[in-house]
């Protein structure tokens, strides 16, 4: 459009003709005054995309024009073209948030594509003709996959075409930002039966998904609701705290991040709904989507958000699968219908001998995992045993009670896992009673000291007690899961009693004596030499084409002492001193009277009981004790009811 009047141009995209214009104006000597005339600009317009030419490094630039004059004169072969293209999508990364890309030069990324190209051809075999090389390089995701690890992105490549003999790029780009993303199967199955190698990837692939929106406050809402980053679902009340704004204003915020990660173009989060899509079958109904959608988006809750009630999982779930907001809350609502059916069912089932039988036969396979220390000793006795935290059960009564014919009453659980163990020490023959958080255990993890509250503890027909933690069994070997572990440990060997981990079916001897191949042990330990600390990426870019599966990475980090942490995967070579080992450890046990069950036993210092008169003379002016106080008295945190009772009972009784 050589004719078109200058004030008809204004405001307009640029395109590469006119690139190439200004840039010849440029090596004409044309100032920034007439380059803005000729091309029906203003002057900053010019100046700003005459800067997209120049590579940001650590010298700043105060006149572009100059130095891209300067520098063409010098070296008329400068890549100004690549390097402008280069500067644009690091913008682009740089709104994504994608990790690196404010640290990545615009020519290094530029003469990246090139190796992106190089690596595509050498691993298919095809070399591409002039004019599809430059159609190949001009694909967005050509400049994402530059961005990305250069060893991470090589042996996806080679994995990809290993197993299934191409390389798209989509794909590539996909098994860079998540192992396994782009191969993982759509087969019910395998989530019906909570296979631990697709409940990682999913896992992974949510949170990817999550940290590919470009707003930091869409992620830090979605992060605290979802419960990412070791970190558990926080309510509305406790993400407005978090974040400094009203519960309402919350509410909104997670609205719009959902409607944005539902549209998201981003590769994790493509992949997430496809996936989605196809487990659910929210498109689909009749006796093609047996189970139902609304059961297999509830078991999805289950398997993907464990600590999300299903009420607040579902609807996210089912508008990430393709469903519009009205079809996901009754799905949500049907879903509810289900689960309250399932228990139910359940009932029945459990007045069954051969479930009696099943359950007998389960619980002497996993008695053969417990940790034993020292001679074991009773466990206290039924009625002095009650649930310790007594606020826990608010928080526990909102995923579900199921009645126990044993100790017939309602028994609270917090996931479909514990629900399953619950059910198991109700129809064993072996276990006599049980109960659930019957005490609480202070430990140190991350520098902060934190209160533990086992699962359940059980009184067996032989006369001995076992603590019990349920966990998935790929969740066993998490660093704050070992530390929790370490202070039962040592809360059990004082008692006499025993220890099991377990998820029903499998323990956590199971995990540490799993058979693991030499040479990923070998690869993995390498890696962690080198780097300190691995992501799930670097992970697989480690492993390379070794067969890696999550229970085989739970068994290294047990067998290794590896500090592991997930949602985001981090993997480090050591677990740091502050961080996961206890410095002391204290416990209460509810059912303890004489000692009073409100004063921890620590090694060092020894425990001074206060009287009544220094008890309310160590009050603060909130009116409260320190948790400083606490801790001189033996007091774990957060103080248990009737722990100045106690105290006082122990300091008359001295």
């Amino acid at each position: 459009m050589p004719n078109e009047a200058p004030e008809s141009r204004r405001g307009r995209v640029w395109n590469e003709a006119e690139d190439e214009q200004l840039v010849a104006g440029v090596v004409e000597g044309l100032d920034l005054v007439q380059l803005a005339e000729r091309h029906g600009r203003t002057p900053g317009a010019i100046r700003a995309r005459v800067d997209q030419s120049v590579p940001q490094d650590s010298t700043p630039v105060d006149d572009p024009l100059r130095w891209l004059r300067a520098r063409l004169a010098r070296e008329p072969s400068y890549p100004w073209k690549n390097v402008a293209a280069a500067r644009r999508h690091l913008d682009q990364l740089v709104r994504r948030g994608v990790s690196g890309s404010r640290d990545l030069p615009a020519e290094v990324l530029a003469t990246r594509t090139a190796e992106v190209l190089a690596e595509w051809e050498n691993v298919t075999g095809h070399a591409l003709r002039p004019e599809r090389r430059e159609v190949f390089l001009a694909r967005e995701v050509v400049w994402d996959l530059a961005a990305a690890d250069e060893t991470g992105r090589r042996t996806a490549a080679r994995r990809l075409w290993d197993a299934t003999g191409t390389l798209l790029l989509d794909d590539w780009l996909l098994e860079c930002v998540c192992p396994g993303a782009a191969q993982m199967t759509s087969d019910w199955s395998l989530i019906d039966s909570r296979d631990a190698d697709v409940v990682l990837v999913l896992r992974e692939l949510m949170t990817a998904a999550v940290g590919e929106l470009s707003e930091p406050r869409d992620r830090d809402i979605l992060g605290l609701r979802l419960g990412l980053h070791d970190h558990s679902a926080h309510t509305l009340e406790a993400t407005a705290e978090a974040i400094g704004v009203s519960r309402e204003r919350v509410r909104q915020l997670q609205t719009k991040a959902i409607r944005r990660l539902v549209r998201h173009p981003a590769p994790a989060s493509r992949r997430l709904r496809e996936v989605l899509g196809q487990l659910s079958c929210v498109d689909r109904d009749g006796p093609r989507a047996e189970p139902s959608a609304a059961e297999r988006l509830l078991d999805l809750s289950d398997v993907l958000l464990p600590s999300v009630i299903a009420r607040q999982a579902i609807p996210l779930l089912a508008r990430l699968a393709g469903a519009d907001k009205v079809r996901a809350e009754n799905l949500a609502a049907e879903a509810s219908t289900i689960r309250a059916l399932r228990h139910e069912e359940a009932r029945r089932e459990a007045v069954r001998m051969g479930r009696i039988e099943r359950s007998t036969r389960r619980w002497a396979a996993l008695a053969e995992g417990v940790d034993w220390f020292g001679e074991p000793r009773p466990a206290p006795p039924q009625a002095e045993l009650e649930t310790f935290r007594e606020e826990e059960n608010l928080v526990r009564a909102r995923f579900g009670t199921w009645h126990c014919p044993k100790l017939d009453r309602a028994v609270s659980y917090e996931s479909e896992t514990e629900r399953q163990v619950i059910q198991l020490l109700s129809f064993a023959t072996q276990v006599t009673y049980y109960q659930e958080q019957p005490l609480a255990i202070s430990y140190v993890y991350e520098g902060r000291q934190r209160t533990y509250y086992p699962d359940l503890l059980a009184a067996t027909a032989d006369g001995s007690c076992i603590l019990i933690e349920v966990k998935p069994v790929y969740e066993m070997a998490m660093a704050i899961n070992v530390a929790k572990y370490r202070a039962a440990a040592d809360f059990c060997r004082r008692r006499g009693w025993g220890l099991l981990a377990t998820d029903g079916y499998r323990t956590r001897r199971l995990l540490e004596q799993r058979g693991v191949d030499p040479r990923l042990d070998a690869a993995l330990s390498l890696a962690l030499a080198a780097a300190q600390e691995l992501s799930w990426p670097q992970v697989r870019a480690a492993a390379g084409v070794l067969p890696l599966g999550a229970l085989d990475v739970s068994a290294l980090v047990l067998r290794r002492e590896w500090d592991w942490r997930s949602r985001p995967f981090r993997l480090r070579a050591s677990v740091p001193a502050d961080s996961s080992e206890p410095r002391s450890t204290s416990a209460v046990a509810a059912p303890e009277r004489h000692p009073p069950a409100a004063v921890a036993e620590t090694s060092s210092p020894p425990v001074v009981l206060p009287s009544p008169d220094d008890i309310e003379a160590a009050r603060t002016s909130a009116g409260g004790w320190s948790r400083k106080q606490l801790a001189a008295w033996g007091v774990p945190w957060p103080p248990p009811k009737g722990w100045k009772e106690r105290l006082i009972a122990c300091w008359k009784a001295q």
